[in-house]
């Protein structure tokens, strides 16, 4: 009965340390972060002690083992050829179907060779090409480019309108700012630049107070927090030591009763 009350309490205070431990994670974590922005974006479902992964790209197969292997050309698939060009074969080409084979299979082997030579010729060839072609478009310088040929305004009566907008234009520009010379030495244009420096130092202010209350906020936040943890973390470490005397009674207990 002794011992299930032992082990009862052993499991609550090692649920309590649990409780405790993830408390103080929280509260680390508002101390990293006091305005909340991580927690607000992408937040994962996953448990906290495993880190994030990044998405793992499958890599490019690029072995040699991977690759299909190469296709080779069938020696009975040359025979027709082989006859033709070969002169061995066809003095040979007297019934004797072995010396015959032997001289397919020789041939073959040869005009393989000769195919992957041409091969490889064509494909220097391709590239010299190709890079001579670039080379060619790289020399080719383009034509600058020609000056613009403005039209010629023959007609007499656009060019008086062209000219009579203009100055219809410089000149209501030039009123506008001798009304805005006249206006600025009125009582009510001073007491509209008056009201506008008001309002923008009162909006300057404003902001700043703002901004200090938010800086004091967070301070004071951050405090309680740091003081919190110190606490909690104070807390699981004493019922981590209630929970070795209670683990150091029970092995006591069992010594004693092996002793006796």
């Amino acid at each position: 009965m002794g011992d299930t009350a032992l082990e009862k309490t052993a499991e609550e205070l090692r649920h309590e340390i649990d409780e405790l431990r993830r408390q103080q994670r929280e509260i680390t974590e508002r101390l990293r972060d006091p305005r909340g922005i991580r927690r607000g974006g992408l937040s994962g479902a996953g448990p906290r002690n495993q880190p994030r992964r990044g998405f793992l790209r499958p890599a490019e197969r690029n072995d040699v083992e991977d690759e299909p292997p190469a296709k080779r050309r069938l020696s009975s698939a040359v025979v027709k050829e082989t006859q033709v060009e070969g002169e061995d074969v066809s003095k040979v080409d007297d019934g004797n179907e072995t010396h015959v084979s032997a001289g397919e299979n020789g041939n073959s082997d040869l005009r393989d060779r000769k195919l992957e030579g041409h091969r490889r010729g064509s494909w220097s060839q391709r590239d010299a090409e190709h890079r001579g072609v670039k080379k060619g478009f790289e020399a080719m310088e383009l034509p600058e480019p020609a000056p613009r040929q403005l039209p010629k305004n023959e007609d007499p009566k656009l060019v008086n309108r062209n000219r009579r907008m203009l100055g219809n234009l410089l000149g209501t520009l030039e009123r506008f700012r001798k009304e805005d010379k006249q206006l600025s030495g009125t009582d009510a244009y001073a007491r509209r630049s008056a009201a506008l420096q008001k309002a923008e130092q009162k909006a300057r202010e404003e902001s700043e107070r703002l901004r200090l209350q938010e800086r004091e906020t967070l301070t004071e936040k951050r405090r309680r927090d740091l003081t919190l943890r110190a606490r909690v973390a104070a807390k699981a470490e004493q019922k981590e030591l209630e929970l070795l005397f209670l683990r150091w009674c029970e092995q006591k207990k069992k010594l004693g009763n092996f002793i006796r």
